[in-house]
């Protein structure tokens, strides 16, 4: 076993671990957001303006399937549509005016504690995708490498084995001493077995 092997065994479990924490923090975070969105449920009366929480298919990755995003909401005629709010300047694209005028403070503190949140959620997911995504590029592109390097590895474990050397593997080889089978050798013989020292 080499020395990664033995250092690399634990790294599925502290993978796992660091993805547990990951999961952990984003279900807090979800948990909170719920929380604020039916906040402004029971601040908001139902009319056009009205700010609330939507979930977002957002990607096949699991991290990412599912991404909350603060929308408003538009009657147009008997159906309702959203338009997503854009994660800056929230607390200024908040309802102030009309049915929300009374309510408007609470409203923006709401949105603002929606902002930090979202924000963070945001930064976190991205953090897991470019791991994710980073890891696997530097191993596809690694394998190449790899490839070529085992190459030429092979030639010079092949060159290395046809040299004339007096010890092999830090053995001695032959007969005689070093001395002898190192004065046997022409200076570039001899050069090359110092440096491959």
């Amino acid at each position: 076993m080499t020395p990664s092997q033995s250092a690399l065994s634990a790294l599925p479990e502290e993978g796992a671990s660091i993805y547990r924490r990951a999961q952990d923090y984003l279900l807090k975070l979800d948990a909170e957001i719920e929380r604020l969105d039916k906040v402004l449920a029971r601040l908001q009366p139902p009319v056009t303006g009205r700010v609330r929480v939507v979930w977002w298919k957002a990607g096949e990755k699991r991290s990412a399937a599912n991404r909350p995003a603060l929308v408003r909401w538009v009657r147009q005629g008997e159906r309702w549509r959203t338009s997503r709010l854009g994660l800056k300047s929230l607390v200024q694209k908040a309802p102030k005016t009309g049915a929300f005028f009374h309510v408007k403070d609470e409203i923006r503190e709401a949105v603002r504690e929606l902002s930090v949140l979202l924000n963070k959620r945001s930064a976190v997911v991205e953090a897991i995708g470019h791991f994710e995504r980073g890891m696997l590029t530097f191993a596809e592109a690694g394998e190449e490498l790899l490839r070529e390097s085992r190459v030429r590895i092979d030639a010079l474990e092949d060159r290395a084995a046809m040299l004339p050397c007096a010890w092999r593997d830090g053995q001695q080889v032959g007969e005689g001493t070093k001395e002898t089978l190192v004065a046997d050798l022409t200076d570039e013989e001899a050069q090359a077995l110092f440096d491959s020292l």
